[in-house]
């Protein structure tokens, strides 16, 4: 069939990114843009020359309209992925799933009783270097990982919280650091290194304790079902935004995903395996995989074989997030639970 009409529901700071990457995706069509902003809506149908809503249920109730991409604040994020799937709509879902992992379920479910597909945007795996990482780890040349450790060092300042009434906020927000900037990490963690029994960690608020109630800052120790133990430190308190590290500590070598390239150290000698400046979209500390997703989302949906990431896919670093909230409460090791 012709490309698939997909509606961006909000234009803020993600919003633009989706819109560029469906302009690029050869099985889909900008077909229209949604925000309760009349002004930020107008704006970014006129720069694609498409449709401009501000109600979320015109949206819905539209028969053109094939997929939804929810690029809204966190609290909305389940209401509007069950909303979507009650009308038939497929969906495109930005992180973090849901506020929590029991939110997430309730969205699986209606997905599954809708029949509807839904995509979730954990970008950094599509990442070139990202995709080499997991290449030769699955084909085994480097033996069995043995750990891991992930940094992430960001920066927002008080004025990104003060931009939006939902950030910064438990409620709205669903936390902090951890939910919104470093989940992605979380995924990485998983993705690369495997299924995760337990967590003991903690967040706390070391820069910002005066403009949000949520972290800052976050640590980690993951225990993983195979033994090894992965080690985990994030903040957006930094001066400055730097791209994200991870390291596996392979039996035969040392693979090292920094300042966007992979690579593989063995033998006392160093090799770039791969290299993520040439990729598409996107600021280079967070990533650029969103054009390549969300194109590979919507060539599934033409060849009916999934090369995206789902609702299964994200219950992992769901089922991380709410285990080190918890652990940071209970100082106590805690077990990840998944929807």
């Amino acid at each position: 069939m012709g490309a698939r009409n997909a509606v961006i529901l909000g234009c803020g700071a993600i919003g633009p990114v989706h819109a560029a990457a469906i302009a690029e995706a050869a099985d889909a069509k900008l077909y229209g843009v949604c925000d309760i902003i009349p002004e930020r809506s107008a704006a970014l149908a006129g720069q694609y020359g498409c449709k401009s809503f501000t109600r979320a249920e015109d949206v819905l109730a539209d028969p053109d309209v094939d997929t939804v991409h929810i690029c809204l604040p966190h609290y909305l994020h389940a209401p509007m992925a069950i909303r979507a799937a009650e009308a038939g709509k497929h969906i495109v879902l930005e992180k973090p799933v849901a506020l929590n992992a029991a939110e997430a379920g309730e969205i699986v479910r209606a997905v599954e009783k809708s029949g509807v597909t839904c995509c979730v945007i954990l970008q950094n795996r599509f990442n070139p270097s990202v995709e080499k990482a997991k290449e030769w780890i699955d084909r085994g040349e480097l033996g069995r990982m043995l750990g891991l450790r992930c940094i992430l060092t960001w920066h927002r300042t008080p004025e990104y919280y003060r931009s939006e009434d939902w950030r910064g906020k438990w409620a709205t927000e669903g936390g902090g650091l951890l939910i919104n900037q470093a989940v992605h990490m979380l995924d990485m963690l998983y993705h690369l290194g495997g299924e995760v029994e337990a967590v003991k960690g903690t967040t706390d608020t070391r820069v910002l304790q005066d403009v949000i109630e949520v972290e800052d800052t976050a640590e980690a120790t993951l225990y993983y079902k195979d033994g090894k133990k992965g080690f985990f430190y994030a903040t957006n308190g930094y001066s400055g935004n730097s791209p994200f590290f991870v390291e596996m500590h392979m039996e035969k070598g040392l693979l090292r995903y920094t300042d966007n390239r992979l690579l593989l150290i063995r033998d006392g000698a160093e090799e770039v395996l791969a290299s993520d400046s040439a990729a598409e979209l996107g600021k280079s500390y967070w990533g650029k995989g969103h054009a390549k997703l969300v194109a590979l989302y919507y060539r599934s949906r033409e060849t009916g074989v999934k090369e995206y990431t789902g609702l299964s896919e994200a219950a992992a670093s769901m089922g991380l997030l709410d285990a080190i909230y918890a652990s940071s409460k209970s100082h106590a090791k805690e077990t990840v639970h998944t929807y």
